[in-house]
């Protein structure tokens, strides 16, 4: 794939003007205005309707483009932006951004919620409501806006976090989004847009949180949030397919739940590798923490001992001088 983008030192990068930013916020605007417009489709495009907007041709596209233009987009970063301080060129763009998948994120938890809570969907054992179906249109269409995330670690010359899992889990998403909108637009499938855009609310929270040096206090529980997605997701499948009728069992809502438990079972093992790899980077660096904290502890001791012996010598050295010499009377004095 791409080769890092050697990082310059920010004293080094041509700090960009604030028109510069602006600009680039507005293209993103211009970016998002497309999405919006692909994702508020009219009524005779619903979800589960056969248009051409809903074909395989669709994801397709969009993710073979997503691909190509990530090398596409390196060298552009490479070529025009290695001296220029890209992390604040993009701080409008980004917290726009960010902001902008809170509020979509959040929409969509509240939809859910409120469908089962005040209109009368049912938690579970589903096939044929569509109550919830426009708001998991809305989720599968912000797979697509979520390439985002990947853009922005590219422009930044941040190549060595566009891992296989990110780049899978961008790339494999969208598809077995389109998968459910196709095979199973109703029902139980708002369950996973539920649980993953509450996720998503946490995660670009943290994220608009960073950008505005704010302390974020569920930083350290992001990643076991999704496992817990992952493994819940999967056993809520398990649990709808019993639930269901026999006649109700279609072929393409068989073919639904196998993609959906394929996809959380993958992203489940590959964001454990990444667990517990940067959990043990964090232990180590730990374990070497307390290792130097110990060896300064020790030397200090070992300091305070020496200077301790040295002054014990010194105090002996004047004591045996008094007692040795005395002190002479001084002379011509008379006494009185």
């Amino acid at each position: 794939m791409c080769t890092p983008i050697a990082i310059k030192k920010s004293e080094s990068l041509r700090v960009p003007s604030l028109a510069e930013r602006y600009t680039a916020a507005g293209i993103c605007c211009a970016f998002f205005s497309v999405w919006w417009k692909f994702a508020i489709v009219p009524a005779d495009q619903t979800p589960g309707v056969q248009v051409p907007m809903h074909s395989w041709h669709t994801p397709l596209a969009l993710t073979v483009g997503y691909i190509v233009s990530l090398p596409l987009l390196s060298a552009f970063t490479k070529k025009f932006l290695s001296n220029v301080d890209v992390k604040v060129l993009l701080k409008e763009s980004m917290i726009l951004y960010n902001i902008s998948q809170v509020a979509l994120n959040g929409w969509m938890v509240w939809s859910f919620v409120d469908a089962v809570a005040n209109k009368g969907h049912p938690f579970i054992g589903d096939i044929f409501s569509t109550i919830t179906t426009y708001a998991t249109w809305v989720h599968y269409c912000d797979k697509y806006l979520e390439f985002f995330d990947t853009y922005f670690m590219v422009l930044r010359g941040r190549m060595d976090q566009v891992s296989f899992l990110h780049v899978y889990h961008h790339f494999s998403i969208a598809w077995a989004w389109w998968a459910a909108m196709t095979l199973f637009p109703g029902g139980d499938s708002y369950f996973g847009a539920l649980l993953n855009s509450w996720i998503h609310v946490l995660m670009y929270s943290y994220y608009l949180f960073a950008l505005l040096k704010i302390s974020c206090p569920w930083k350290r529980f992001l990643t076991q949030a999704q496992l817990l997605q992952f493994t819940t997701v999967v056993i809520y499948s398990f649990v709808c397919i019993n639930m269901w009728s026999d006649e109700e069992k279609l072929p393409k809502h068989r073919l639904c739940i196998l993609i959906q438990v394929w996809e959380m079972s993958s992203l489940f093992i590959l964001f454990s590798f990444f667990y517990m790899r940067s959990y043990g980077k964090m232990k180590n660096k730990k374990a070497s923490s307390d290792d130097q904290c110990q060896k300064a502890v020790k030397d200090a001791v070992a300091g305070a001992a020496q200077v301790v012996e040295a002054a014990a010598k010194d105090a002996s050295k004047f004591a045996n001088t008094m007692q040795g010499g005395g002190t002479k009377p001084a002379k011509n004095v008379r006494p009185m």
